[in-house]
Order: C-alpha cells, then sequence, then structure tokens
C-alpha cells in the first residue's frame, strides 16, 4: 500500500472511530444493579436508590432534556447525587434545572466534585486559559456556594464533610457526604457518622477517599456511592480503560460494585463527558440501585 493510501486508511478509520464514540456518548444505559449491603434493615430491602454521576452539563444545556427524559423513565424510591455536574462553572444553570428534578419526586441528596468548583469556561479565550493551567499541574477554584444554594433552594440536600439523619420506611438512616478526594477536599473523619451500628450511606465524588479511609484504619460505611472514573470514558476493545483516575478501579473494571473492608462501594460511570465529547465501551448510564438483605 502506497503511503498516502495508508495514511488515508488511518485518517478515515479514525474519523469513523471518533464518529462512532461521539453516538456512544449520547445513547443513555440505564442500568440495575442489586446490592447487598451488611446489616441492611428490613425496612430498607428492595428500596431502589437512583445514582445519578458526573453529568459534565455544558453552559449550553444540550444534554438536560436527554437527562430528564432518562430521568423520567427511571423507577425510584430516593435519589443520590455524587458530583461533577457540570464541565465548569458555566453550566451551574443548567445542571440546576437538571437536577431540580429529582426532589421533585422522591428525597435527593447530593456531593460536589472538584469540576463543580472550576471557573467558567465560555469562549476559546477561556478554554486555552483552562488547558495552559491543566497542561502545568494547576487547577484554580471558584467557590460553588452559589450553586450548592441553587440546588438547596430546589429541595436538594448538599453534604459539605457532614452527615444526617433521616427517617426511611420509618428506619432512620444516616446520609453521609464528604468532598472530591482527587481535589484534596475529602474529610471522612467529619463526614462519616460515630460507628454505633446505624445505617450509613456515603456520598462522595472520587472513590479512592473510601480506599484511603480504609487503609488509615478507619471503618468502612456499609454502602459508598462515587463516581469520577467514567467507566474509563475510552475503553479500547480487548484491553479495557486505560484511564481510571482511581486505584479501586481497574481497566477491566472501572465502574461497577466494589467492596472495601467489608463495604460496598457502587461506582457509576457517569452520565456526561470530560476533556473530549467521546465514549467508547463505557455507555453513559444512569443505574438505579436496588438494596437487598442477604
Amino acid at each position: 500500500m502506497r503511503p498516502f493510501s495508508a495514511l488515508a486508511a488511518v485518517s478515515a478509520f479514525g474519523a469513523a472511530a471518533a464518529a462512532y464514540a461521539w453516538r456512544e456518548s449520547k445513547r443513555i444505559e440505564p442500568t440495575r444493579r442489586i446490592v447487598r449491603p451488611r446489616d441492611l434493615p428490613p425496612a430498607l430491602d428492595g428500596l431502589r436508590i437512583l445514582h445519578v454521576s458526573d453529568t459534565h452539563f455544558p453552559a449550553d444545556g444540550e444534554s438536560v432534556d436527554r437527562f430528564l427524559a432518562a430521568v423520567d423513565r427511571a423507577e425510584f424510591d430516593f435519589a443520590v447525587a455524587t458530583g461533577d455536574y457540570v464541565e465548569t462553572a458555566a453550566g451551574w444553570d443548567a445542571a440546576a434545572e437538571a437536577l431540580a428534578a429529582l426532589p421533585q419526586r422522591v428525597p435527593a441528596h447530593a456531593v460536589l466534585g472538584a469540576h463543580d468548583h472550576l471557573p467558567p469556561v465560555r469562549n476559546a479565550t477561556d478554554w486555552l486559559r483552562a488547558m495552559r493551567e491543566r497542561a502545568a499541574g494547576r487547577r484554580r477554584m471558584i467557590s460553588a456556594a452559589p450553586f450548592s444554594s441553587r440546588l438547596g433552594e430546589a429541595g436538594i440536600h448538599v453534604l459539605r464533610n457532614e452527615w444526617r439523619e433521616i427517617e426511611i420506611n420509618g428506619e432512620p438512616v444516616r446520609i453521609a457526604g464528604a468532598g472530591d478526594a482527587s481535589a484534596g477536599m475529602a474529610d471522612l473523619a467529619a463526614a462519616l457518622p460515630p460507628d454505633d451500628g446505624a445505617f450509613t450511606i456515603l456520598l462522595t465524588h472520587a472513590p479512592d477517599a473510601v480506599l484511603d479511609h480504609a487503609e488509615a484504619g478507619g471503618a468502612v460505611p456499609p454502602l459508598t456511592f462515587a463516581g469520577h472514573t467514567h467507566g474509563g470514558q475510552i475503553a479500547i476493545p480487548g484491553y479495557g480503560a486505560p484511564f481510571r483516575h482511581s486505584r479501586l478501579a481497574s481497566r477491566r473494571k472501572p465502574a461497577g460494585v466494589f467492596d472495601v473492608a467489608g463495604g460496598k462501594v457502587v461506582i457509576s460511570r457517569g452520565f456526561g463527558t470530560a476533556i473530549v465529547p467521546l465514549r467508547l465501551q463505557a455507555r453513559p448510564e444512569l443505574c438505579v440501585v436496588e438494596l437487598r438483605r442477604g
């Protein structure tokens, strides 16, 4: 094959693969997982929890309608959200509009991720500045208080390294929320309640917060929800996901249910995309986790 022909063939293949991965990024997969946490109270047997993560809503809200349609089709009793709802703060309005649908149906709790604190990117100049900072290993953060307030006004309880006790089916349940460990925002000592036997659900963006806590000798709650890995976002057929940004996830298993020190950690593939608007063998998901005893 002539060099020009080979180059043309490679270019055509690359373009076709990118087009396929772009289409995959729009194909939402509703998933259902049965999880059996330790010490699950009988009143919570069969509880269905919608797990939302890594929506990365852009400033123009392009993906909001797809998200709302997928939420509308799902059946759940409770909702949790584990951060990175926007690519940058330019998406706060779109994210607030989309996430407000959750508490209209069921109680909803959330934590924030690092992207929720990134300065807004609205034009090419902002994008170039952000890329230079990323290449230099710097990430500027801004206060996400206005965004948190919007979510709170909509009825979503945003937890910042803290916990609260609620009742579900008459059973006291503690909902804990930790910051994003990937940006040094997690404080599990403050986020987790006393280990006195009450059933606890932890929300945190980066799953390694739980791994670090366990390795330091801390007690791991029965159930944790996390995101951050995007299921690899781009997985190579036959190899797996080269990038997971987590020690807990592996290239063969970049998302799903993991066992950590007796606790179950549920990692979502997420709904949106970061950096590039592509997904390959890692379709966006909205997952309903059904809790079962046994």
